[in-house]
């Protein structure tokens, strides 16, 4: 749920932007998405809850911030509510981070620091989310883009040159990440202890859960228990996907057309000669001299040129007009009057002293119109086609921005209209788990979460590189809700007789924990728990460094973390029971003659010292500057958010 972006926010970059742009230019775009922040005219307005120096941050933005975080999860296909969002801590964490990047730009600024016009203008150029079809920057493909996602071009540009500041300072605060030996050597020193002990299981399936619940019992169970078979929200929506495929019976190329390209080609398609050519580029004459006496000896120019010191340079299929381009007219001129398999050279150029080895030469005969039709025909066809589909999407797209509906602009247009089931953000459908929708779904359906409410303004939306594109319109929200008890009756049944079951295990494991601790061993005192069905204790005994890792069971987590002599219990995972865990021994050692355990440890805290560094020199920063915090407008957005959450 909110474990990703915790674990964003303590990055380096988490620090500066989380609910800023939510990485807008770094994340979003380069995943072909684009999220951002809404804006209106004016300046922000609302309630100040905090103040940075001149900068006051409203109950509005902090608002949009959230409410953008939220629909972001949606489009991931991940269900997380307002009042989920609030019990982890998610305002906090939003207004904290606000705070973060308003203290950066603000000492930035105080600083001295300075984001040039030119800077923003030349990000947002090289940005290939908003290259057009020729694969230049676009300025209709930029403000198509921010406007789909209601972003003004001005606040996109204030996101990008806060995010700026913030780079800048904690790039310099992070710097270096040294560790001395001495701070090291007691955790590399826990990464050779070894503990030894015995582990039974407690099994869920070993006990007895009981009779089936009656009617009253399952349903009070069902409504406890309700957020675990919720469904989560869904949407309807109406789209016409456009597809090259479809248009290409209207571009196919004239005769005229090849024969007006024929002869605009040029030389293209008269004869001309290839040559693959190895060349060596020295920079005094005598070296290229001996090079290529070795060469002409029988030695191979790369084996000359590592001799020497240096490294050849190769030209596949080069035509001489190209290799006098990238190298020298008078090289050029060397190596097309040399024979195939000869050396040429040294020849002088602006570069130095070039050897060169001919190792193939091609003649290519001259092409024909009738010859060189289809490759013509290929590029004309391409040509009109991104043409047409590009004046169709401009088409569709001017519609819809003078006011036309979903039903009016496909009319208009002449396509056809599709309607989904109710689907996630994902593409998926909870109550088909056989459905395999058409992969261009997902990117409509993406576009679905973006829409606030049923009957909004439709969207076009692009569906693959081709220029593939969907009109999309949203018809209905179905919110999430738990599935009714009656259709999932027998799941719920099981679910609860499991329970039943995994609480008499735990009740079972906790009354060994005492008779281990006093010495009665693991099997006896399973067998005094009335456990006699799973698998027989199982002795371990380990190294720390032997069991680190994500897959490390967790009856050996709760091993290298309790006393010896104790006994402790965990749960298994997929409710398969209770792990009794009795340590029995712990052996330390020193890593101080174990640079392989040093250097383990050195690598795994290294890369969290930057972060480190930057939480502190942000927090001196916001030392610095002047922070104010209103908690009286802080707690009246928390209420406000809960009652909209509440009222979904």
């Amino acid at each position: 749920m909110l474990n990703s972006f915790r674990r964003f926010t303590k990055s380096r970059f988490g620090l500066i932007a989380v609910f800023v742009f939510l990485a807008v230019i770094a994340l979003a775009f380069a995943a072909g998405d684009i999220t951002g922040v809404r804006s209106g005219t004016g300046g922000p307005s609302g309630s100040v809850v905090a103040q940075v120096g001149d900068r006051k941050i409203t109950d509005r933005e902090v608002r949009e911030r959230i409410d953008l975080f939220l629909r972001n999860l949606q489009r991931e296909g991940q269900n997380v509510t307002m009042e989920q969002f609030l019990a982890q801590g998610g305002l906090e964490l939003a207004l904290d981070e606000m705070i973060n990047s308003a203290s950066l730009v603000a000492f930035g600024k105080e600083s001295g620091m300075q984001v040039s016009k030119k800077l923003i203008d030349g990000e947002i150029a090289s940005n290939p989310s908003f290259y057009g079809l020729d694969g230049k920057f676009s300025q209709k493909q930029f403000e198509d883009l921010l406007g789909q996602n209601r972003i003004s071009p001005v606040a996109f540009r204030e996101g990008m040159t806060n995010d700026r500041y913030g780079s800048w300072l904690l790039n310099r605060a992070t710097l270096g990440n040294q560790i001395p030996d001495g701070v090291l050597l007691p955790y590399a020193s826990l990464l050779l202890e070894r503990r030894a002990g015995i582990v039974g299981l407690v099994s869920t399936i070993a006990m007895d859960p009981g009779a089936d619940p009656d009617d009253k019992t399952l349903t009070a169970w069902y409504n406890g228990k309700r957020a675990r078979y919720m469904v989560p929200e869904r949407r309807i929506v109406r789209y016409a996907i456009v597809k090259p495929d479809a248009l290409k019976a209207r571009t196919t190329p004239t005769e005229a057309e090849i024969a007006d390209a024929y002869k605009k080609a040029g030389n293209r398609f008269a004869a001309t000669e290839k040559r693959n050519v190895r060349q060596l580029v020295a920079l005094d004459q005598a070296t290229a001299n001996r090079v290529a006496g070795e060469v002409k000896g029988g030695k191979t120019l790369a084996a000359a040129a590592t001799a020497a010191g240096l490294e050849p340079t190769n030209f596949e299929g080069v035509e001489k007009p190209a290799l006098a381009r990238q190298t020298a007219p008078a090289v050029a001129d060397a190596a097309f009057a040399a024979a195939q398999g000869s050396v040429a050279g040294p020849v002088r150029s602006p570069l130095g002293w070039h050897v060169l080895v001919v190792e193939k030469v091609e003649q290519v005969a001259a092409k024909t119109l009738d010859q060189a039709r289809p490759e013509l025909a290929t590029e004309i066809g391409a040509r009109k086609l991104a043409q047409v589909i590009g004046d169709l999407r401009q088409s569709v797209e001017d519609g819809v921005g003078d006011g036309k509906t979903f039903d009016e602009a496909i009319a208009d247009a002449k396509l056809t209209a599709e309607r989904s089931p109710a689907l996630t953000a994902a593409g998926a459908n909870p109550e088909d788990p056989n459905f395999k929708p058409d992969p261009a779904i997902v990117p409509v359906m993406r576009a679905a979460f973006t829409f606030e409410q049923a009957g909004d303004e439709p969207q076009v939306v692009p569906i693959a590189p081709d220029g593939s594109f969907a009109l999309v319109g949203l018809e209905r929200i179905v919110a999430a809700a738990p599935r009714p008890l009656a259709q999932i009756r027998e799941r719920v049944v099981k679910d609860y007789l499991v329970e039943q079951a995994l609480t008499k295990a735990r009740a079972a494991a906790t009354a060994m924990i005492a008779k281990l601790e006093k010495g009665v061993p693991m099997q006896q005192a399973l067998t005094e728990a009335g456990v006699t069905k799973g698998p027989p204790p199982k002795a371990f005994d380990f190294k720390r460094s032997e069991v680190l890792g994500p897959n490390m069971a967790p009856y050996l987590q709760m091993a290298f973390s309790m006393a010896p002599k104790k006994a402790k219990l965990v749960e298994g995972p997929n409710r398969e029971g209770y792990y009794v865990v009795y340590l029995d021994k712990v052996e330390e050692h020193s890593a101080a003659g174990d640079p392989a355990a040093m250097q383990r440890v050195r690598g795994d805290i290294a890369p969290q010292i930057g972060p480190e560094f930057a939480r502190q020199f942000i927090a001196s920063i916001r030392n610095h500057v002047k922070v104010t915090r209103n908690d009286k407008a802080i707690a009246q957005l928390r209420a406000e958010l809960t009652r909209s959450g509440s009222a979904r």
